[in-house]
């Protein structure tokens, strides 16, 4: 590809740049594993292994073509599944006779770079893979064990553009996963990459990947190893030179120095000439000496070659069209640019017509450092056994110190990480040698560190010098506990210091773990993290509802329910997490934002967000289980109060355990006696799901009851006030359930219930006399009753009265004779009443309402005399007028010109003469006549119609053979 050319810009710890910062699109930093975060040089006995290869090549191959020719993708793995995929073989050196198979892999790192596509997720089609969608963070990683794992890069690592002009750095796309648990997994042997997100054609585009490996074999040389990674973009067409100085390495004291640079880069075209890379002659001379490989030339550094120290690929080309990986030695003879004891140097790149991307650069330094060891184990019991850990434990372990080489170190420091779900608890430190000038053990932020001071050279190799002993408490968080991957509870740290001959800082030194005592590889050490496996099973279960045996949560809702809101899960995953309904994701995968299907049989896998290719299967199942409370009946009236309460689990196939709350925790016993009054008990399936139950037990007969008929017996009162009163107290409040039973006294079945009375004074007055029986029952069963026999005169009265009514007059005066009279009878009483009327003319009757006429005028005594059967006696007497004047005065009339009652006059007879007066309610005279004939007040005052209301009015009337009367009262007029 021909196009203007950049600066060459490389990094590594300690880079100092000089210019074209800008074009640093990622600065390049220091690769650490997951697995030791804090280690991040190695200073081991072994070495690393760059390979890589290209998933793009010519249609018509040539050597010297360059790839603005057409492209097509390399695919070599027979899978009809894959659209491309290329090959390399990682092998372990045997230097100095190692047995590769003690390397052990410390570190590898998955790296791809591309240019075409400018979206992340793209289709392409090829053969048989029609549609096939590629995704430019993904990639597929098949190890020679046939295990294909696909990888996902986070979303800073490294860089994506989205373009293809200059802004987006001509879209280059550089790719990172972690794979170093993959690689160790797969040992040596061929690797795949497919389904890189590659396109084919003509537009200068190219894919291809490469893969760094770190590790150790205790049969080879010391080195410093160091992976940088990062995204410089280079496009330029001014000559223009770099220095970038680096430091930090401490090279041998005596004899060849050795220094090997690994390096790969994207979109080096082989044609394009003017690039190249140098070291300093000297620390500090000024004099730059270039450098090539077997593979490239000292002006065309980055030439789509691949020279990784003769390693299978497939396919196996000159011409990688834009790939650039290389491993090779910085030519030194007679020490000429890299001298004894040397702790720094200085690169210089530079071009004058070449653009690329350069991702990552490997540095190892054959090195004579200290050599100290931290032997890191777990305390063994006093059996000499490793314990069991579960959760909540304290858990001991120790660091013993040493120093294997000839070098005294000075102001050593040990590190150590304490991760998130273990908490730290206490340390003691101890010395073996004299004078030391350590410090105590701290404390902060995940961190133990332990200044231990100046190490001296041992007496002997096997000599501890000092060591520490500390605890940690292992965690209850559910979340913690579930470990996405099933990983366990990593304890890393490592020993830095001062190497005392040089002053600079030696090396950091990982922490040992053991030795391997098998096999060909006799007590080589092995270095890393200390892994405490928690035995978190049962409490996962009890506790989180998650059978981490059958990676199953248990839902504490009953199955009928179709949905499980996702924050049920919130305990057990991290924050972030999302959940799927397959994996790896695809375009039928079904993501589950706010609910899952509760599916028995259905599979799910939850997907952190800070580790995308390590998912969580899980299914779901119902932990809810129901509980009947059984409370032991008792005999009412019984002197002891506790009582026996079981609880009945109505699941049996699932065990339960309860919390009586008595400081005890959960135990198997399903039954207990309790006292009186309110009670909780925790129950706990063996699925995690728990329910509160809440109970009381009562006092037994703890009720009284008092019966009292209420009344004025023996008196004959004018109305009925008998009531049956039934008066119900508790210490405790309660529900009563009454009945009344018997016969009345006419003989007649009596039934009454009342199944919600609570604790009072009831009144009863819908009973009459007879023989009953009066039971209240609490909800307990126990009950009390009593028998009342109501006898006539406990609920006798009587009132005697009567009225008169003519069709002339309604007792308001006297009545002509022989007048028809019609003596109404209001007589009221309990029991047979009999009657007899004395009319004051020698007339008697015994009739309930008579009707009788007087011959002659006069005043006459009527007499109602009422006798009950309930042996009552009541008299009542009134006088009646017969003959002569009369008046009465109506007590309403209502003006609304109907034709009757409309006007306001007085009704009478045998009258001389008469005035009326009619006034309102504050005095107003309303209405005056003095007229016998007049038809009376119409209502109106002047024409205008009076408000409807009270009226008062004033009569004053003269008969013959009378004096004058006077009447006065009020009444209504209504409209």
């Amino acid at each position: 590809m021909r196009k203007l050319f950049g600066t060459l810009i490389f990094f590594f710890l300690t880079f100092i740049f000089s210019q074209a910062i800008a074009q640093v699109r990622v600065p390049f930093q220091e690769r650490a594993s997951q697995n030791n975060q804090s280690r991040k040089t190695f200073e081991i006995k072994g070495d690393f292994v760059l390979i890589g290869n290209t998933n793009l090549t010519l249609q018509n191959y040539g050597d010297n073509l360059m790839n603005d020719n057409l492209l097509i993708y390399v695919d070599v793995d027979g899978d009809s599944n894959t659209i491309n995929s290329s090959s390399a073989t990682l092998k372990f050196s045997n230097e100095n006779g190692a047995n590769t198979d003690c390397s052990q892999v410390l570190f590898a790192g998955m790296y791809w770079s591309g240019r075409g596509p400018t979206e992340d997720e793209f289709e392409v089609s090829k053969g048989s893979c029609i549609n096939k969608k590629l995704d430019r963070r993904k990639v597929t990683l098949k190890g020679p064990t046939g295990i294909t794992q696909t990888f996902t890069a986070k979303a800073n690592d490294i860089r994506y553009t989205y373009g293809l002009d200059l802004p987006n750095d001509l879209g280059l796309f550089v790719g990172f996963v972690e794979v170093t648990d993959f690689v160790k997994n797969s040992g040596e042997g061929e690797y795949t990459v497919a389904d890189l997100a590659a396109i084919e054609g003509t537009n200068y585009h190219y894919g291809g990947w490469s893969m760094v490996v770190v590790y150790e074999n205790p049969s080879m040389i010391n080195r410093s190893i160091t992976v940088f990674d990062g995204y410089a973009f280079v496009r330029g067409s001014v000559v223009a030179d770099y220095t970038i100085p680096i430091s930090g390495f401490s090279t041998v004291d005596s004899g060849p120095v050795r220094m090997k640079l690994g390096v790969a880069a994207g979109e080096g075209d082989v044609a394009a000439f003017g690039d190249y890379f140098e070291i300093e002659k000297e620390e500090g001379s000024g004099n730059f000496i270039r450098l090539s490989h077997s593979g490239n030339s000292i002006n065309n550094f980055f030439n789509s070659s691949i020279s990784t120290g003769g390693n299978l690929r497939n396919p196996q080309l000159k011409n990688n069209t834009g790939m650039d990986i290389s491993i090779f030695e910085i030519p030194n003879d007679n020490n000429e640019i890299l001298k004894n004891g040397q702790t720094g140097t200085r690169f210089r790149y530079g071009t004058d017509g070449d653009a690329y991307v350069i991702y990552n650069i490997i540095t190892a330094v054959e090195a004579n450092e200290p050599l100290v060891e931290g032997y890191h184990y777990i305390t063994p019991d006093a059996n000499g056994e490793i314990p069991e850990i579960k959760p909540l434990d304290e858990i001991e372990l120790e660091v013993e110190i040493r120093n294997l080489g000839q070098i005294s170190i000075e102001k050593a420091l040990l590190e150590l990480n304490i991760p998130n779900g273990l908490e730290f608890v206490s340390a003691e430190t101890e010395y073996f040698f004299s004078n030391s000038s350590g410090q105590l053990p701290e404390f902060s932020n995940g961190v133990l560190n332990w200044e231990i001071g100046d190490l001296p050279i041992p007496n002997s190799k096997d000599q501890i010098l000092g060591k520490i002993a500390y605890k940690v408490k292992v965690t209850g968080q559910c979340n913690l506990l579930v470990q996405s991957c099933g990983l366990p509870f990593v304890l890393d740290g490592n020993i830095v210091g001062i190497n005392s001959i040089t002053g600079t800082s030696m090396a950091t030194a990982p922490l040992k773990i053991g030795a391997d005592e098998g096999g060909s590889c006799l007590e080589s050490p092995i270095y890393g993290p200390v892994l405490l496996d928690v035995l978190a099973g049962e409490y996962l279960i009890q506790e989180c509802g998650f059978d981490q045996a059958n990676s199953l949560i248990s839902i504490c809702q009953p199955e009928s329910n179709s949905v499980v809101n996702i924050s049920k899960f919130n305990s057990l995953f991290p924050v972030g997490t999302r959940y799927f309904d397959s994996f790896p994701v695809s375009e039928s995968t079904i993501e589950y934002v706010n609910e899952i299907p509760f599916n028995i049989s259905q599979t799910y896998f939850a997907i952190p967000s800070d580790n995308p290719n390590c998912p969580k299967e899980f299914g779901l199942r119902s932990g809810f289980f129901d509980l009947e409370i059984e409370i032991e009946e008792a005999g009412c009236g019984g002197s002891i109060t506790d009582r026996l309460v079981t609880f009945n689990s109505l699941n049996q196939d699932i065990a339960v355990s309860y919390d009586y709350l008595d400081g005890n925790g959960f135990v198997q016993d399903y039954s207990r006696s309790f006292p009186v009054g309110k009670h909780q008990v925790v129950a706990q399936n063996s699925l995690g799901c728990s329910q509160e139950l809440e109970f009381e037990i009562l006092p037994l007969q703890s009720f009284t009851v008092d019966i009292q008929k209420i009344g004025q017996k023996g008196i004959c009162p004018d109305f009925s006030d008998f009531a049956l009163s039934i008066a119900i107290d508790s210490e405790i409040e309660d529900t009563f359930y009454l009945t009344i039973e018997g016969t009345t006294g006419e003989g007649e079945s009596f039934n009454f219930t009342n199944s919600n009375l609570s604790i009072g004074t009831f009144e009863f007055k819908e009973i009459g006399p007879g023989n009953y029986n009066i039971r209240v029952e609490n909800t307990e069963g126990c009950s009390q009753s009593s028998n009342l026999i109501i006898e006539n005169e406990d609920i006798a009265y009587l009132e005697a009265n009567f009225e008169w009514k003519s069709s002339n007059i309604n007792q308001s005066g006297s009545i002509e004779p022989n007048e028809i009279i019609l003596f109404e009878n209001l007589s009221i009483g309990s029991g047979q009443l009999d009657f007899t009327w004395d009319f004051g003319n020698g007339v008697m009757s015994s009739e309930f309402s008579p009707i009788h006429s007087y011959t002659e005028p006069g005043n006459y005594e009527i007499i109602l005399s009422v006798n009950s059967s309930d042996g009552c006696f009541k008299e009542i007497k009134k006088i009646i007028e017969v003959g002569g004047p009369a008046l009465r005065v109506p007590d309403a009339f209502a003006p609304d010109k109907n034709g009757s009652n409309d006007y306001f006059f007085p009704v009478f007879r045998q009258i001389e003469s008469l005035k009326l007066w009619v006034f309102d309610r504050w005095g107003t005279l309303m209405f005056y006549s003095d007229s016998l004939t007049d038809k009376g007040w119409d209502g109106t005052v002047n024409g205008v119609n009076s408000s409807p209301g009270i009226y008062a009015y004033k009569v004053e009337y003269w008969a013959v053979g009378s004096q004058t009367k006077v009447v006065s009262g009020s009444f209504m007029l209504l409209r």
